[in-house]
């Protein structure tokens, strides 16, 4: 029974190793057309504006501002938009416009806040011209931000 077994799995063997070795079918001279289906590259759009939040955790408007703002990024991206938060709850200005610099917006925000700060304001600047060309306060609504973010974007 042994051996039976064993030659039965020997012929197993060499019959697969046979096919393995055994060279493939020629193809028809009948080919069937491929269907070539291109789907476009997706492209990001790069950055012409950039939103910048000025923000501070003891400030009451960046606590009114911040949320708004949130809720602004959950109704989709904006193509050219990038959101930045520069964080001044340390009150150290210093480590503030490094923040700025590193955003690459340190210029625009510098000359803006004439080298003091201010918290609690969305600025909108131009990447290219480094200027800020607009501003957002609490006071708007979170489909009047999106407005305002959508035009700088148009107008960078």
């Amino acid at each position: 029974m042994k051996t039976s077994f064993l030659t039965s799995a020997l012929i197993s063997v060499l019959a697969l190793t046979a096919c393995s070795q055994a060279e493939a079918p020629k193809t028809s001279a009948v080919t069937t057309p491929s269907v070539k289906t291109e789907t476009a590259p997706v492209k990001k759009m790069a950055t012409k504006t950039k939103a910048v939040l000025v923000y501070a955790d003891w400030c009451g408007s960046c606590k009114v501002l911040d949320p708004k703002i949130k809720r602004v990024q959950t109704m989709g991206p904006v193509p050219g938009l990038e959101y930045v938060t520069l964080d001044y709850t340390a009150k150290d200005a210093k480590a503030f416009y490094a923040q700025a610099e590193a955003a690459g917006v340190g210029k625009a925000v510098r000359d803006y806040l004439g080298g003091t700060v201010k918290t609690g304001q969305l600025l909108l600047v131009d990447v290219n011209d480094k200027k800020v060309i607009g501003k957002v306060t609490k006071d708007l609504d979170s489909g009047e931000i999106l407005t305002a973010v959508k035009a700088a974007v148009k107008a960078s």
